[in-house]
Parts: C-alpha cells; structure tokens; sequence
C-alpha cells in the first residue's frame, strides 16, 4: 500500500481482522484533457531532415523543408585537363515516413541567400531567404526501405561556375565557398499530399562530378561539400480543421469539450495533451481507504491510426503547472513523472501497445505517484501532466538547459495522437485505480 498521512490510522489498528481489509477497483475517475500548443519547436542542428507534405484529417495541412550549408574543410581544387559532368545533392533515407508513400513528391532544391550560422538557434517557423528559381526538381515515389539514397541532379550553370573557379583556384577556403553557396534548401511541392521523408543529415552532400583524361581512358573524380550546419521548418495550416482554434501560447489550454471531445499530441509542432485528476482526491474523504496502484489506460481515437499515419512508438509524462509551464528538475531540465521507487526513481513512459487477439490499442502509464500525491497534498495543488512523444535530453546530451528538446523525436518528427475524452463517443481515457479499504466495527 502507498503510505498516505491517513495510513496512520490503518497501522494504529490492533490486529485487525483480514477478513475486514479488502482491495477494490475503480475505473469512474474523471480524467479531464485538453490541448496545448507551444508557440514553436526547436529544430536546429537535427540527426533528420524531413522533407514533404501531406494533409491531415485532424490537423491539416503539414508542410516540411529542410535549409543546411554544404562547407569545405579545404581548398577546392580541379586538375586542369578536367572536363566538367554534372553537380549533384546526395540525401541517404533514415527509413522515417508519415505519410502516404504511394503518391509521389515535388521536391525541388534552392540556393539559399544568407548564411545559416547568422542565427545561434532555429524554430520550426523560421525560414531563410532562397532563390525562387530551384537549382533542381525531381519527381518521386519515395522508396526509404528499398534504395538507400536520392540523388538529384542541380543546375548545370552553378556546377559549372564552381568548377571553373575550382580550376582557376578561387576556392581557397570555406569563407569563398560560403560567398558562393551559402546553403541549399530542399522543399516539398506546394500542392503535395503524400508523406513527409526524412534524410541523415551526417550525410547530405553536393557532389561536383568531373572527367580526367587518362591514357587508360577516362578517370572519374569529384569534390564532396558536406552539410555542417542544418534545421528543419515545420508548418501547418489548421484551417477548417477541428483544432483551428488552437491558442499559439502555451499557457492557455484549451479543454477537449471545445475540440469535438478529443485532445491532441502532435510532434514537430509542439503539441501535447494535458490530464487533469480532478475526482481522486474524493478518495480522501472515503475512511480507512488507501490508494495502491493508478494506471491511466490511453486508446487511441478509432480510425485515427492509419498505415500512413502511424501512432507514436512511445509517450513520456511530464509535470507542469497550472500556466502549462514544465516544473524542472535539479539539473534545470523539465521535471518527468516518476515512478514510487526510493531506491532509483525511473521516469513514466509507455508504449503502444498492440493487442492482437483483443482487437485493441493502447498505452499504459503508471500513475500511482501522482495520485499519492494529490492525495496526502494538503491542498491538492500538485500541477497537471503534459503528453508528449519523447523525453527531452538526456545524459552526454545535456550541454545546458537553453534547448532541452533539440534533436528528440519530439522535434524530429510528425507521429500523432488523437485521444476521445470520456464524453466522447469513442472514449480513450480511463483511470484505473486500485484502493484498500478496511471495515471498521
């Protein structure tokens, strides 16, 4: 049993019979949602570049482009009796899609006309300015677990305007490479509905190709630009969609009865779920009963998880306050629910889980500490829970606190959940709490 400040009672008992204890359940709790949308993700310096669009049917319309700069770490030099071939973008698949792969991409490719490293940190709204004219465009179905890469061939004009300058060695250094190419986008077609695909971005290049004459033949060489700096910009377009009200300031909420009786979770975009357990504390008022164990059981909204657009792998637990602001942790990181360990406390997480020979989906979180909590609080003042797809930093990944959630699937990608609230006609909340009660004579 968890210790409760009524507990005192229980213990104060003199031998009590067993047959008086018993242990019930109950699953009536209320569980109140709503929605938080922060005002923007951090994207910069991330492991994946996404690229793409596709509507949603709950969320709209989501659109991703990925802005990196190619450097050199050396002079660019081309042999003299070289002949020009051709200027490439080289991007290798990290196997991520949401979407549907089916219908085929738009991408065209940019120059870009600032320097990224301008900025110290980037959003997902954020942009820079580009050429309208792309340098290149290709047409694709993409095919992430069947061909390790996409190549795609730029402008014949800017290929050869560095190779020439390679010959002649104007490219003495990465500062004349930046005056030449300060970065490139690479973008979705704005009328696309298919997935959004995600690229390494340790491994995004351009490549110049060229031919040397040899009197063997023809010998095939190259110049490799690696990107060193990159973010990705994620946008929507949620009019007409159920969460078009959505408030873009994290602290206000808005509650699941003013979203069609759904809340939302949607990474990339910053948007979570909040519970509230406004009823728990009624246990207090029940004599001799002490709570044992609490699981919030989530399912997803019928329908909602599709092939295409999968649920998240995982869900993580955070505490905030009422202003939907993280609580942090000594080490200055949003503070994660844990569970009642002394020894070692493990942050609360859950997976999802596919239930086969049940027919049913789920997620299972281990709430017994919170609701201890609200329990043996005097006032019952303990903050809300917030919903999200991933942990934020952790371990050798913790430089500082300034972006504790660049670089995690969070910011990383699109997985999204749909979640009916108990009023809903397909509810996917439910709290099941596990409570002793002793009968006293």
């Amino acid at each position: 049993m968890m210790a409760c400040e009524w507990g005192d009672q229980i213990k104060s008992l003199v031998q009590p019979n067993p047959d008086d204890f018993a242990v019930l359940f109950s699953d009536t709790a209320t569980v109140q949602l709503s929605t938080v949308l922060t005002d923007s993700s951090f994207t910069g310096a991330p492991s994946r570049l996404l690229v793409g669009r596709y509507i949603d049917p709950y969320f709209g319309k989501i659109q991703t482009a990925s802005f990196f700069q190619p450097t050199t770490q050396t002079a660019i030099t081309v042999p003299v009796a070289a002949e020009y071939d051709s200027l490439v973008l080289s991007l290798t698949y990290d196997n991520y899609t949401y979407g549907d792969t089916t219908k085929q991409l738009n991408l065209s490719v940019h120059k870009v006309l600032a320097d990224i490293l301008d900025k110290d940190a980037y959003y997902n709204t954020n942009s820079t300015a580009f050429e309208e004219t792309p340098l290149g465009k290709v047409k694709i179905n993409p095919t992430p677990r069947t061909t390790k890469r996409l190549i795609i061939k730029l402008s014949d004009v800017l290929g050869k305007d560095i190779f020439e300058r390679g010959k002649t060695n104007l490219i003495t250094s990465n500062e004349d490479w930046i005056n030449l190419v300060k970065g490139i986008l690479i973008k979705g077609g704005a009328s696309d509905n298919g997935a959004v695909i995600g690229f390494r971005s340790d491994l995004v290049y351009l490549q110049l190709h060229y031919r040397i004459p040899d009197v063997d033949g023809v010998k095939k060489d190259s110049s490799v630009f690696r990107s060193s700096a990159s973010y990705n910009q994620i946008l929507a377009d949620r009019s007409g969609t159920i969460v078009a009200k959505l408030p873009a300031n994290q602290r206000v909420a808005i509650p699941s009865a003013q979203t069609g009786n759904m809340s939302f979770i949607q990474a990339g975009l910053g948007i979570m779920t909040r519970i509230d357990l406004p009823s728990v504390r009624n246990l207090r008022f029940t004599k001799y009963s002490v709570a044992n164990r609490a699981f919030l059981r989530i399912t997803p909204k019928q329908f909602s998880v599709t092939d295409q657009l999968k649920a998240p792998p995982q869900i993580y637990v955070f505490r905030c306050n009422k202003n939907n602001e993280f609580y942090l942790g000594g080490d200055g990181f949003p503070l994660a629910l844990t569970n009642l360990s002394t020894q070692q406390p493990v942050a609360i997480s859950a997976n999802y889980t596919v239930d086969v020979i049940n027919n049913k989906q789920y997620y299972l979180l281990d709430l017994s500490s919170y609701v201890t909590e609200l329990l043996t609080s005097e006032t019952g003042d303990v903050g809300g829970l917030l919903l999200r797809t991933s942990a934020f930093n952790s371990g050798s990944n913790r430089p500082s606190t300034t972006y504790p959630s660049a670089d995690t699937e969070f910011t990383n990608g699109l997985n999204r959940l749909v979640i009916g609230d108990q009023k809903s006609s397909d509810p996917g909340v439910k709290l099941e709490l596990y409570y002793t009660t002793v009968k006293v004579e």
